[in-house]
């Protein structure tokens, strides 16, 4: 039985193998008997920031009140309060018979001046022959010549007044932006308008404002996130990107705050004013105030404790509890930086 199990060892290959299997367990027993938290001994304070909550409320991005550019009567209104102005972009028109009859006439005037013009241009002609031949007197080649251009001028100012009136019954209808909203209107079909009076109050709502007054601190803020910016509808729910429309240069010295305003324009669940949208900003506590791991406090009875590299302990102030873990905490012997040992990791 001896000899027969010492031929099996000395011919298989697979003894060569067992130094190496050896060492490689070797090597998993250290790596299992290493701490997990080895590395996370220690935590590095950070600075505190407190989240505050900035609201504003959405307007149109643009609004403008149509007004009428002629007098007439109210001929047809083509939408109302809340209505999307169609694709022609008209609000209202009025009645355009009476320019519709000046154009006719200036068309007539104009038709009967070129008859003119080419009776005059063959006479001018033949009384050039005839001026040529001495058939007939100078004078009488000036008159056809005059007469052919007092013809040719009156056809000009024909043509202008006809351009007139084509853009005066341009003008009798009361266009806006296609696919803007209209907020208000004024005028009922058959009113009697005259120059100025206003018509309806348009808005631009497919990208919204949003005005807010921002301390100089919650506006750098602002301004360093402004690339990743996220806001909150609350009543809806959702988070919408935003971008910074405009920064007003002015300086309220009342309210200590700058006018900023918020531009959305994708994902919104609705298209009107008076959204209420929501900035938080996470803004720097005042000096003294830090962030660091729960694990590393040492509570003893009333009191909150650290312990340093050097094991020396330190008492600190515990100020509150925020997010992912962290305290924060206050001490005039901490900054920014220093290592405290993790004590329950």
């Amino acid at each position: 039985m001896k000899q027969q199990c010492f031929k099996i060892t000395t011919n298989s290959k697979c003894c060569n193998i067992i130094p190496y299997l050896t060492n490689i367990f070797i090597i998993i027993f250290l790596i299992i008997s290493v701490p997990a938290h080895a590395e996370n001994t220690w935590t590095t304070v950070q600075p505190s920031y407190r989240q505050v909550v900035v609201t504003g409320f959405s307007r149109a991005r643009h609004s403008m009140v149509l007004s009428t550019e002629v007098d007439g009567k109210v001929e047809r209104v083509f939408a109302d309060v809340g209505d999307i102005i169609p694709k022609h972009g008209k609000v209202t028109c009025l009645d355009d018979t009476f320019v519709k009859i000046d154009i006719n006439l200036a068309k007539s005037e104009i038709a009967q001046y070129q008859n003119d013009i080419h009776y005059f241009e063959k006479q001018v002609e033949r009384y050039r022959d005839l001026v040529g031949k001495n058939s007939a007197a100078v004078s009488q080649l000036d008159d056809w010549q005059r007469q052919l251009a007092n013809a040719q001028r009156r056809e000009q100012q024909k043509k202008l007044d006809k351009q007139r009136q084509q853009e005066k019954r341009k003008r009798h209808c009361i266009k806006s932006p296609a696919g803007w909203y209209v907020i208000n209107r004024y005028v009922e079909p058959g009113q009697w308008l005259v120059i100025g009076s206003q018509v309806a109050k348009v808005g631009n709502y497919t990208k919204l404002l949003v005005p807010l007054a921002l301390s100089v601190n919650e506006l750098k803020i602002l301004e360093n996130n402004q690339h990743n910016l996220i806001v909150s509808l609350p009543e809806y729910g959702q988070q919408v990107p935003a971008t910074i429309e405009r920064i007003s240069p002015a300086f309220d010295e009342k309210s200590r705050k700058v006018q900023v305003d918020l531009l959305l324009e994708k994902n919104l669940p609705v298209n009107r004013g008076g959204l209420r949208v929501e900035v938080k900003l996470n803004l720097p506590d005042p000096s003294g105030t830090f962030s660091i791991l729960a694990g590393a406090l040492d509570k003893r009875f009333e009191e909150v404790w650290l312990e340093r590299k050097n094991g020396e302990p330190l008492r600190v102030e515990l100020l509150g509890y925020a997010d992912n873990g962290q305290v924060r905490i206050a001490s005039p012997e901490i900054k920014i930086g220093d290592q405290f040992k993790i004590l329950k990791p």
